[in-house]
């Protein structure tokens, strides 16, 4: 099929490719995008890619996490559908990183073609900053959304914690008719379980029975009132809540427009960094475009080999050549080598970097290919005949500035017609003037391409000592199949491959037998330059290797040198003052007053020495050389007695050595009041604020006693109070996690705090 390039392993690539973004949609696009031969197109994206590789190389990279599809939530705006606070916030994460990422472009050079994608981003502060000071993280609507909300949601609270206050009251006086001391809450009502005889006695309304039978959920008529305000009053914040979503959700319309192109935008900027990222990854780079028809790829690499195993070649397609023709030995590289040129030449019309030191592609009208695996089984065509038809589509639809890859020229018929077709459609090309790569087997396209000034005819090399391909792409040369070598390795009858060697010298003509040869000759000239080339390169590593060893012990030989005249200088210096002090001494000696000085000085400073401190009772002393040190406490004339460690010893006041006071630790003394901390705290009924503070002060004073954990109970009501109490224990330092208590602690009605 003409413009197919699946055999190239182009898709494969773009799977590699879409790894290097986390947006879906910009994943899609790379799978998706067809190879354009727009040359609009194509400077276009190879622009693009090189300007995002070398922001990463220059350590400038653009992290894409938190962009993701918005489009369906913005519809929905669109169509006065009104928004959920988690959708809001969806929008508000996106707003954020499309503004953390027009910023960061904003910083690079204002000549980039890929800022237009972040210029053309439009942001609205405005509306961001009134859903971040209405919406949670979490989504939910903030108490303080609005004046009106903060009053009811105050209202409610203290209704709440009114209604408890009542339920436990009654709970204490009527404990007696309780099933059960707790309060339940029935179709959002407060009631409690009274047992079956006495739940007429309240009134009210009954709101079923318990498992048992035994009792029943009651809503007392003293509660009614109470209930009925507590849910008026939920009702309202509900409908001021609503009303707040919809007042957003039209502030989101009004930019919705806008905020979609800005996800396009990013999508698109994500598949260039995409692309240049793997050319990061993988050291490629992007190729540069010419204005004839001629490619160069230096040290090129086929991007799907292993890079540990693949072998590096230099392509090229140059004057006068109109095309490549390559032959060789099986499994030796001649497709790899067709592949990594077509595939690459692709590759950078995607904008997509190649894995090579240098690289030059021109612009073709089109490419075509015809690579193996072309038998169409619903077609009920065989290998030859679809091998054919495609060929047939191509030479109908390529021009003089087309590109047509063949691998196999003809195969899949009698060799003699296959060689005859091979050649005219050679022919075919040539008239064409198209360019072309293909690989072959045959001689006489040997041959052909051998005299035809506008073939370049090369090979893939191969070791005959080992019988093994080297992948290494040869230009000017021929290049055997070795067949009957290669398979001398899987035959073991030497007989049979004896045969075989006979029946191809019968069949080779005198000419046919030159090209072999000459063949083979081809091939141990370039084996002896390869290994010509190594061993030079060998020697230069060593060259290398043995300069800088020389220009290091150049450097060590100034650095000992330098040390070795310090040392003298410091060494002459130091003799140049003890001669000096040594003529000053000499000197001295004559001079009588000043002899009379030093004397004088060394008496004065001998009856500092004799001085003696004068002891007393808690001094920290020393008994002579032993290490102990004890203390002095009691001194008799001139015997001291000396505590050490509990054993009271006499001495001489002069066989004591003074030792500095040692300060003691002091102890820290846990109060009582810590150590009588009960294990849980009832914050039921109680506003916000109290609760808060209640709990903090309880949780101090049970993390001093050492408690290992404690149980809150706030019951479960709005779960207002349950929220704000979460809230503050995610910041208390010496909390290590909490969590509700299971069933019999009380369920979601109780936090389980766990302190470090």
């Amino acid at each position: 099929m003409i413009n197919s390039y699946s055999n190239l392993d182009l898709d494969i690539i773009k799977k590699k490719v879409s790894d290097f973004t986390p947006i879906s949609e910009a994943k899609s696009f790379i799978m998706d995008e067809s190879v354009s031969f727009n040359p609009l197109q194509i400077r276009k994206n190879v622009s693009e890619t090189k300007e995002a590789l070398s922001l990463l190389k220059d350590n400038n990279d653009v992290s894409f996490d938190g962009i993701y599809n918005v489009v369906p939530i913005l519809e929905k705006a669109d169509k006065n559908i009104m928004l959920s606070g988690q959708e809001l916030r969806k929008l508000l994460v996106f707003h954020n990183h499309s503004y953390r990422i027009k910023k960061q472009f904003d910083k690079f050079d204002d000549s980039l073609s890929i800022r237009d994608y972040t210029d053309a981003i439009n942001i609205h502060t405005d509306v961001f900053e009134r859903i971040e000071r209405c919406i949670e993280n979490s989504g939910e609507v903030k108490d303080d959304a609005s004046d009106r909300l903060r009053s009811l949601s105050a209202e409610l609270n203290q209704c709440e914690k009114d209604l408890y206050n009542k339920a436990h009251t009654f709970i204490d006086r009527h404990m007696d008719s309780l099933q059960e001391p707790s309060v339940f809450i029935r179709n959002e009502r407060v009631t409690f379980l009274i047992k079956n005889s006495d739940k007429n006695k309240y009134q009210g309304y009954t709101y079923g029975s318990s498992a048992s039978g035994l009792a029943f959920y009651v809503e007392p008529a003293t509660f009614i009132e109470a209930n009925n305000r507590k849910l008026a009053l939920q009702q309202e914040r509900e409908d001021e809540i609503v009303r707040i979503l919809q007042e957003l959700s039209y502030l989101i319309s009004s930019v919705s427009d806008e905020y979609k192109l800005n996800f396009d935008s990013l999508v698109r900027l994500s598949v260039i960094f995409a692309k240049a990222k793997f050319g990061y990854d993988t050291n490629g780079i992007m190729a540069s475009l010419n204005n004839d028809l001629t490619f160069c790829f230096t040290d090129l690499c086929h991007p799907l080999i292993d890079s540990k195993k693949v072998v590096s070649n230099t392509y090229r397609l140059y004057e006068p050549y109109l095309g490549i023709v390559i032959s060789g030995s099986n499994t030796g590289g001649k497709t790899v080598s067709l592949k990594a040129i077509g595939l690459s030449i692709l590759m950078t019309y995607l904008g997509i970097p190649v894995i090579a030191s240098e690289a030059s592609v021109p612009i073709y009208h089109n490419i075509f290919v015809d690579i193996d695996d072309n038998q169409s089984i619903a077609d009920s065509l065989s290998t030859f005949s679809a091998h054919i038809s495609n060929i047939n589509s191509i030479l109908k639809n390529a021009d003089s500035e087309s590109l047509i890859l063949i691998d196999e020229l003809i195969s899949g018929t009698d060799p003699k017609e296959a060689q005859a077709i091979s050649l005219a459609i050679l022919d075919k090309i040539k008239q064409l003037r198209a360019r072309f790569i293909i690989t072959t087997h045959f001689d006489d396209i040997k041959k052909y391409s051998y005299d035809d000034k506008e073939i370049l005819l090369s090979s893939v090399s191969f070791d005959m000592d080992t019988l093994t391909p080297t992948y290494h792409y040869l230009e000017d040369s021929i290049g055997s199949s070795n067949a009957i070598e290669i398979a001398s390795r899987y035959l073991d009858d030497e007989k049979l491959i004896e045969n075989a060697r006979r029946y191809l010298n019968d069949k080779q003509s005198k000419e046919e037998e030159l090209l072999d040869k000459l063949s083979k000759q081809i091939e141990e000239t370039e084996k002896e330059k390869q290994q010509y080339n190594e061993l030079k390169a060998v020697l230069a590593e060593k060259e290398k290797e043995y300069s800088t060893k020389l220009a290091d012990f150049d450097k060590e030989k100034e650095k000992l040198k330098a040390k070795y005249l310090e040392d003298m200088n410091t060494y002459i210096e130091g003799i140049k003052e003890e001669a000096l002090a040594l003529l000053e001494s000499i000197k001295d000696k004559k001079d009588e007053q000043v002899i009379s000085k030093i004397e004088e000085l060394k008496s004065e400073k001998e009856t500092e020495e004799v001085q003696e401190h004068v002891f007393v009772v808690g001094d920290n002393v020393r008994i002579g050389d032993n290490e102990q040190i004890g203390e002095i406490v009691a001194i008799s004339n001139n015997t001291a007695s000396v505590n050490l460690r509990g054993l009271t010893v006499k001495t001489d006041l002069k066989d004591l050595k003074l030792m500095p006071k040692i300060k003691k630790k002091q102890v820290r003394v846990i109060s009582d009041t810590y150590k009588r901390v009960p294990g849980e705290i009832n914050l039921v009924g109680n506003r916000v604020e109290d609760g808060l503070i209640m709990m903090e002060e309880y949780l101090d004073k049970a993390n001093a006693a050492h408690m290992s954990s404690v149980k809150v109970i706030h019951g479960i009501g709005t779960g207002t109070l349950r929220k704000a109490l979460r809230q503050r224990l995610a910041k208390l330092s010496y909390v290590k996690s909490f969590n509700d208590g299971d069933y019999y602690d009380g369920g979601s009605a109780v936090t389980i705090v766990v302190f470090k």
